[in-house]
């Protein structure tokens, strides 16, 4: 899986600080985030599955 792009990255940063941006850039805010834990929860399993 591919690293976040760096706006991505501050997005992601910006959203787990707490801070939020305006609508409806917002929306792509805690989309972007949604798919940073997603992402996360899958490398855990598949570190899990491969010990």
């Amino acid at each position: 899986m591919n690293s976040p792009t760096d706006e991505q990255a501050a997005l992601i940063r910006i959203t787990l600080e707490g801070r939020k941006i305006s609508y409806p850039d917002r929306y792509d805010q805690e989309n972007l985030l949604n798919l940073h834990k997603a992402k996360m929860s899958l490398e855990q399993v598949i570190n899990l599955l491969s010990q």
